[in-house]
């Protein structure tokens, strides 16, 4: 819609790359602890990492140099210089390989969303990748583990917010200390903060920490494990970034796990902890944006944006709502 140039964002399984996709803009979720998390509201801490969504890979690169950097205030920040990424831009990508991890083909994938993926290993190829098929075979247990992990944080973090400290409070008359907590998060979080305020809590309980969460810390660790050894064969990969168009407001609203799925091609690099990038490869059937993700090793932010690049000049996106309001 043009109305700014640029904005920030927050990216836990995928809320800067899934919005970028559906609006037919770029974003980018750099590599965890390369942008401080202080002043953010902490939803799970070891996911959370901040970064930029813009209208092109460039302005992607200008912001992320502004926005990356140690910060003593954040104990998960990285203390490394901040490598000129604008200046290092490029669209070739000779002498590169890009990976194409043969589990993200999930069944019932859309014909429209399979086709751009093939466009967009043609747009590498052409750009002087060499492409290559990876597997990354822990990636059917990322969802869960994700949806475990996540929710486990979430309960923690947000147990600050009971209004005794700061933000909102809600005191009956005549009530006590227990009933403030329980009227303040009732009206103070909505439907699905508290649905996975819920599930976190129960996965940390006495009698089901061990079966839950530590069961998805040792798959989270797996799913590491499978980038690592991709990483022997490839320098980026190329996935869809979500495995449909941007569905109506409300519409899966009823149906939360239909809503969770949608994170399938975005969590893995999450619990990884990589940098990955979401450009905009096309429009689909109905008229709506599609994007494509580039996922990169630790630290390689260039690489990524690089490919992204690459993928910008060749699909040539350039549709934009003619009415948004």
């Amino acid at each position: 819609a043009r109305l700014c140039p640029g904005a920030t964002g927050t990216d836990t399984g995928g809320s800067i790359r899934q919005p970028a996709a559906f609006v037919g803009i770029s974003g980018i979720k750099a590599t965890y602890g390369r942008c401080s998390r202080w002043g953010t509201i902490a939803f799970a801490s070891s996911l959370d990492q901040a970064g930029p969504m813009a209208r092109d890979v460039r302005d992607c690169a200008i912001m992320l140099g502004a926005m990356a950097g140690f910060d003593k205030k954040d104990a998960t920040s990285l203390q490394l210089d901040v490598p000129q990424w604008e200046h290092g831009l490029s669209p070739s990508l000779a002498g590169k390989r890009v990976g194409i991890p043969k589990e993200y083909r999930v069944d019932g994938m859309p014909e429209e969303i399979e086709g751009l993926w093939q466009a967009g290993i043609d747009w590498l190829k052409d750009a002087g990748a060499e492409i290559v098929e990876v597997s990354l075979p822990h990636t059917k247990y990322a969802l869960p583990a994700y949806y475990i992990i996540a929710p486990a944080e979430a309960s923690s973090n947000l147990a600050r917010y009971d209004g005794v400290r700061y933000g909102l409070r809600d005191l009956p008359e005549g009530a006590g200390l227990q009933d403030m907590y329980a009227a303040t998060r009732a009206d103070g979080f909505g439907a699905e903060v508290k649905r996975r305020i819920m599930i976190g809590t129960y996965v940390l309980s006495a009698g089901f920490y061990d079966a839950y969460y530590t069961q998805a810390q040792k798959v989270r660790a797996l799913i590491a494990r499978d980038f690592e050894l991709a990483w022997d064969k490839c320098d980026v990969l190329l996935t869809p970034t979500a495995p449909s168009a941007a569905f109506a407001l409300g519409e899966k609203s009823a149906d939360p796990i239909a809503m969770y799925l949608n994170d399938v091609f975005t969590v893995p690099s999450s619990l990884a902890g990589l940098p990955a990038m979401s450009v905009p490869g096309g429009l689909g059937k109905a008229g709506l944006p599609l994007g494509l993700q580039i996922i990169g090793k630790p630290l390689d932010e260039q690489g990524v944006l690089n490919a992204g690049l690459a993928i910008e000049q060749r699909a040539g996106f350039v549709a934009r709502p003619q009415a948004w309001w």
